[in-house]
């Protein structure tokens, strides 16, 4: 808390203790927390502004308004989430444990690699890598490895070389947050653009990913944003690429690919899907039925001035 009240403090000239005391206040009446206040700019905000952005509170009503609890485990669920989109995901993928070893030889058939994850949230926590396969790879060690884990197993995804340029080490996603209004309409909220960092084999911001909002045409207009660091980044940390002027490959059809998904199952309602880009178009990762509020809200790394409550007010008519 007192290093963000800091960080507000460099860019804002205003005591830190006030700084402190304002927080503080936005915590206890607003569900506002300490790194929230600093990503919103709430410092400089009047009370106006600030009731435009979307809160903790407001974000949690969303999800319950908006996704049927009875059908929040076919996304949680990684294999019931494949078999529900698998017309969308863009890859093969293999149930281990209701598949036989000459299943899994028909599977491996012609593939060098393919990635292996939990069948559900519990088996196999903790396992999710790619297994790699030669002349000398033992099928059936590895088959009977996958079902001991409680393994599932799908084609490897393969990102487009201009995304591979962000951070080849790991897959860049696009989350891509979509709403169904009450006539069932999908609606595009927000993209935001996460890149890895170091030898991260993953984007995800709380392993030490930077991310961003992305412009309505997929292209990098704003930093990128650390929240390990506080910090903004105009180039990358690690390989110094210039992060300005990205432009997103295919990415008016990765938004296509998400309006369609947000109506294969309408009992869900409000999801933010994790896009991968590869050379033949975009492909869906997975999707999550509680997209974070704090990110598309970054005063940092988006060009608005205001949050995003105002946006879903408008298309659910509250």
């Amino acid at each position: 808390m007192y290093a963000n009240a800091r960080a507000v403090h460099e860019y804002s000239g205003k005591n830190t203790l006030f700084i402190l005391a304002d927080m503080a206040l936005c915590i206890l009446n607003d569900h506002i927390g300490y790194m929230e206040y600093n990503l919103f700019h709430f410092v400089d905000k009047p009370k106006e502004k600030r009731k435009t952005y979307v809160t903790f509170d407001y974000s949690q009503y969303l999800f319950k308004k908006l996704n049927d609890p009875e059908y929040i485990e076919l996304f949680n669920d990684k294999l019931k989430f494949n078999v529900i989109f698998k017309d969308l995901l863009g890859r093969e993928f293999l149930d281990i444990n209701n598949s036989t070893y000459e299943d899994f030889v028909s599977f491996c058939k012609d593939k060098n690699v393919f990635f292996c994850k939990p069948a559900d949230s519990c088996s196999g926590k903790g396992i999710y890598k790619n297994i790699y396969l030669d002349e000398k790879s033992d099928l059936k060690q590895i088959y009977e490895y996958l079902k001991e884990n409680h393994l599932f197993i799908e084609e490897s995804i393969v990102q487009h070389k201009e995304m591979a340029k962000l951070h080849k080490e790991s897959i860049n996603t696009i989350r891509i947050t979509t709403l169904l209004d009450n006539n069932d309409e999908a609606h595009v909220m927000y993209a935001l653009q996460r890149i890895g960092i170091g030898d991260m084999m993953v984007d995800n911001v709380g392993s030490g990913g930077i991310y961003t909002v992305l412009s309505e045409d997929g292209e990098i207009v704003n930093p990128c944003w650390s929240d390990k660091t506080i910090t903004t980044y105009e180039k990358h940390p690690t390989t110094g690429l210039d992060l300005i002027g990205f432009k997103v490959p295919y990415f008016e059809k990765a938004l296509q690919l998400c309006k369609k998904a947000a109506k294969v199952e309408k009992h869900v309602r409000y999801v933010g899907w994790d896009i991968a880009i590869t050379d033949k178009g975009p492909v869906i990762v997975e999707g999550n039925p509680l997209p974070g509020y704090d990110m598309p809200q970054n005063f940092f790394v988006t060009s608005k001035d205001t949050g995003l409550k105002p946006d879903f007010e408008k298309i659910l008519s509250l």
